[in-house]
């Protein structure tokens, strides 16, 4: 039984790892994918540079929390099918990297992305279009809500 049982800081590692890809991998997709999401979100994901990558991992980090359980398990399953594409060196590089959240220097983000991109490369085109399915509903999701409290914060 211990040794199948994770230590409680893999655990919280493994999160971080997920939300740090969550991120990255809404990044790079919509930068290879232009499936056109709704505009107000669209503008949000297609802006260049590494603000808008900054700008688009907070909200995939905050709209992650607002899909279901399900798709929750889904997009993890997504993600770690994505890192086993990756040498054992560069998912541990990646993992080093990822611990740092949105404390990621420009450097870093840069890296990240090369990371990212040769992992989903390396993917099934059904499993990339599900997983920038999932993360631009998160996005939207986020925004929406974000939207919801500026107008109420207006009245």
């Amino acid at each position: 039984m211990a040794a199948t049982a994770f230590p409680t800081w893999r655990k919280g590692t493994w999160l971080v790892i997920g939300l740090v890809l969550f991120a990255a991998v809404l990044v790079v997709i919509s930068r290879v994918y232009r499936t056109p999401p709704p505009e107000d979100v669209a503008g949000l994901l297609r802006q260049q540079g590494l603000a808008a990558a900054r700008q688009a991992m907070a909200l995939s980090l905050e709209g992650r929390k607002l899909l279901s359980a399900e798709e929750q398990q889904e997009l993890d399953a997504l993600y770690a099918a994505a890192l086993q594409q990756l040498s054992p060196a560069e998912r541990e590089h990646f993992q080093m990297l990822a611990r740092k959240g949105l404390a990621m220097s420009d450097r870093d983000l840069t890296e990240i992305n090369t990371l990212l991109q040769r992992a989903l490369g390396a993917l099934p085109r059904d499993k990339t279009a599900r997983l920038w399915a999932l993360s631009e509903k998160a996005v939207r999701l986020q925004h929406e809500r974000g939207e919801a409290t500026s107008a109420r914060e207006r009245r």
